[in-house]
């Protein structure tokens, strides 16, 4: 046995520290006697003192361990005696200090004190201050008889204590576990409960003393019956009984008890006495019992349920599988015992959820995926997870609770969906390729038309051929003005029609909008006014699209007001940093019932044959998409016989830079000299482009589609290069990249876009492409020179 071991059983004993007790005092006197010795010591070694547990004529109650007489003494066997004759002749003890001093120890027998367990605690030793021979063998065993006796009381009193703890212990081990224990001694009839038992039946040991009869009394009297049969049977040597009865406590509540009882033999087979424990498991049948109804409603419910219903352990293996399995993949639950769910599992998403297991397993408390399972027939089957981790009480991850859903409709329906939205781009896509080419094919015919009547308006014309001419000339602005109403309504249904915010004067642009139908106004004797309330000048807005707006609301305000004037009503709010447009007219106003058919497609409030008034009935309609495409509300108020409002409503922000610059004037514009290639498949266009511009001084040359424009840019040398996009053989686009990547003299030369699609979003896209501008067609001639001159001068064109 090691110190380690022998320190731990000493210390067992519980007696280093504790006051002496007579058995051990007697002892040590008996030793004193029996030596003729004037001290006598019961001593116990711990790690570092030598303490007395019974002390006779020696001072104080412990030493240290280090010059104790006794450590020499614990390396002897077992049961062993130490004796010293002479102790200053003896090296171990010559300088010990109770040998140099007080009380000058000379004589000492110590018998080693030797548990039970083989651990050597200490000694009963005597000690005397003169020199003596050793003892004879007699003497010596009686000292050893005298430490057995010491061990002897050492050991009954730790046992005392044991049995005293262990009592204890049962005593809360029954109070927690609500389970008492009984005894019965057959020789004397006396019955034994425990404080549980007591408690169960609602009595007290004060108040109650129990024998058989009242004890057996709290049982029903069947329950009685078989209780004294069990009791006979297992004093009968038929072995213990466990019984499952009712009984009614004190206070008269019925309470149903577990009794398990043994019977304890003698040598010759004669029972001696019944012991066994007692429970009240009332409440525990209770729990059970709801217990029982919960699970088997969650099995009903799960058994039943549409969706699958698994708990599957963090190693892939599965605890349980509803019966819903069968119907989603074909496998009955028992089928499927013994495989992981991983086997079930389509090969391309295993790894995914592999990879999501594994983080459930490192706490992830919950996770939702959708992969597809394996069908018994091998067909994919959609499906949508959730797993929900479960915890066991320290917290530790133990199995995940998973739903299976099949979700292959919804992902069917996802296909068809994702199908339809292919086809409807591919269809937005025509649509857009044909406004493209409605917008090329209408405004190519319209660019001459306008263009050649705005020609010949100025030569000498007799009145008669100039009226004819100014005939022309408005009736192709107007259907100018009906292809651009239905090519702008087309884009904003395509939802082609972009927003571009940026900084904007407002003041500059209500204005110079409002002066445009000055001679419109003054041909009617119209006022026409502006009312202007706020305190920024520059706000961010789409200005191209919000002047459509104005030009629309006050062109429709001129047309149809007879008398009076017309108010344009501009207000903007810092604090709602809103803008607000309305249009006050004072002409015959609209009828209330009429006040709905203003802002749909095709629609005129006079709609009728003999109407005064021309158009498509689509500009208050695309009004009404343009402020919706930015964010704003657009409405109309109005009171018959006495005018019309028509406001408008779109967030606008304070702009933190002012606005650009307006256009050059006409005056700056000057292209005399330069050498112009016009790239352009109708003759007509080419002509009134050579006529604007070589009026104004320009030399121009023609390229009668893309190819013939970079065959041309290859030998001569241009300053401006005007492209039609839409050409056969060759498109300008593609011709633009062949004259960039050529080696001729013209890989840098300004190349202007010359499209009927100008001014719909694209300049930053034809930017990009490498145009330095774009010239709308239908041109008017000073818009094709401006464009020229900017171009000259490296300023983007947007004509």
């Amino acid at each position: 046995m090691n110190e380690s071991q022998r320190l731990s059983s000493v210390r067992s004993l519980h007696a280093v520290g504790a006051e002496g007790d007579a058995a051990t005092e007697a002892a040590a006197h008996l030793a004193a006697h029996l030596l003729d010795c004037p001290i006598a010591l019961v001593t116990l070694l711990d790690e570092d003192i030598q303490w007395f547990k019974a002390n006779i004529g020696m001072d104080g109650c412990s030493t240290p361990r280090d010059v104790s007489f006794c450590t020499y003494a614990l390396d002897l066997p077992a049961n062993d005696v130490m004796v010293v004759e002479d102790a200053t002749q003896d090296v171990r003890f010559a300088h010990n200090p109770f040998v140099t001093g007080e009380p000058h120890v000379r004589f000492y027998v110590g018998a080693l004190l030797t548990g039970s367990d083989g651990a050597n605690y200490g000694t009963l030793c005597v000690i005397d201050t003169r020199a003596r021979p050793r003892p004879d063998e007699a003497t010596l065993g009686r000292l050893r008889a005298l430490a057995r006796l010491v061990v002897a009381e050492l050991e009954r009193a730790r046992a005392e204590r044991q049995r005293g703890e262990q009592q204890h212990m049962l005593s809360m081990i029954e109070a927690l576990s609500g389970v008492g224990h009984w005894r019965v001694d057959v020789v004397d009839p006396a019955i034994f409960w425990s404080d549980q038992v007591y408690k169960i039946h609602d009595v007290s040991p004060e108040t109650f003393s129990p024998d058989f009869e009242t004890a057996t009394a709290f049982y029903p009297e069947a329950e009685r019956a078989l209780l004294e049969e069990k009791w006979q049977q297992t004093l009968q040597g038929e072995g213990p009984f466990e019984l499952d009865m009712c009984i009614r406590r004190n206070d008269g509540v019925v309470r149903q008890i577990v009794s398990k009882g043994a019977a304890e033999f003698s040598p010759d087979g004669k029972p001696l006495a019944m012991f066994g424990v007692f429970q009240d498991v009332t409440d525990q049948r209770a729990a059970m019992d709801v217990l029982a109804r919960s699970h088997n409603r969650f099995k009903l419910l799960a058994d039943n349920a549409a969706d699958v219903i698994a708990r599957i352990q963090l190693d892939g293996h599965s605890n349980y599988i509803s019966p819903a399995v069968e119907r989603l993949l074909g496998w009955k639950p028992h089928e499927m015992a013994g495989r992981t769910a991983e086997s079930f599992v389509h090969p391309d998403d295993r790894v995914r959820l592999a990879e999501t297991f594994a983080q459930m397993a490192r706490g992830r408390g919950s996770a939702t995926l959708e992969n597809r399972l394996l069908h018994r027939d091998g067909h994919p089957v959609w499906c949508e997870t959730r797993m929900q981790l479960v915890r066991d009480k320290t917290g530790r991850p133990v199995e995940t609770v998973v739903v299976i859903r099949d979700i292959s409709r919804r992902k069917a329906l996802e296909v068809q969906l994702e199908q339809a939205r292919a086809e409807a781009e591919a269809s937005a896509a025509v649509k857009a390729e044909f406004l493209a080419n409605m917008s090329h094919e209408l405004r190519t015919p319209l660019t001459s038309i306008i263009g050649f009547t705005g020609l010949t308006l100025e030569q000498p014309l007799p009145d008669l051929v100039r009226n004819y001419v100014g005939r022309v000339d408005n009736a192709g602005r107007a259907l100018l003005c009906t292809v651009n109403d239905i090519l702008d309504f087309s884009k904003l249904e395509a939802g082609q029609v972009a927003i571009r915010p940026e900084p904007t004067d407002i003041e500059t642009l209500a204005r110079s909008t409002l002066e445009l139908f000055t001679p419109q106004a003054g041909a009617k004797d119209l006022d026409l006014e502006l009312e202007l309330t706020t305190d920024r000048s520059s706000i961010v807005a789409d200005p191209d699209r919000l002047r459509q707006i104005l030009l629309n609301l006050i062109g429709n305000a001129v047309k149809f007001t007879s008398r009076g004037g017309v108010r344009l009503a501009v207000r903007w709010s810092a604090d709602e940093e809103r803008l607000r447009v309305a249009v006050h007219d004072t002409g015959d106003g609209i009828a209330a019932d009429k006040l709905d058919q203003l802002f749909r497609r095709f629609s005129q409030v006079d709609g009728s044959h003999t109407r005064s008034h021309g158009g498509t009935g689509l500009g208050l309609a695309i009004c009404k998409g343009l402020v919706e495409a930015m964010n704003g509300a657009i409405g109309a108020d109005s009171i018959e016989g006495k005018g019309s409002v028509f406001w408008v409503e779109i967030p606008a922000p304070a702009a933190e830079e002012e606005a650009a610059v307006g256009a050059r004037p006409m005056s700056g514009a000057d292209v005399g000299g330069l050498r112009v290639l016009v790239a352009d498949d109708h003759p007509a266009n080419r002509e009134l482009a050579r006529a604007f511009l070589s009026g104004m001084g320009a030399t121009v040359e023609h390229a009668v589609d893309g190819a013939d424009a970079v065959e041309r840019a290859e030998c001569a040398v241009f300053d401006v290069i005007l492209m039609d996009l839409r050409m056969p053989k060759m498109g300008g686009v593609e011709a633009l990249k062949r004259i960039r990547a050529g080696s001729g003299p013209n890989r840098l030369t300004p190349i202007l876009a010359y499209t009927a699609d100008a001014g719909e979003g694209i300049e930053s896209e034809l930017l990009a492409q490498g145009f330095c501008g774009a010239v709308s067609k239908p041109v008017a001639a000073e818009a094709l020179i401006r464009a020229v001159s900017d171009a000259m001068q490296g300023v983007p064109a947007a004509a």
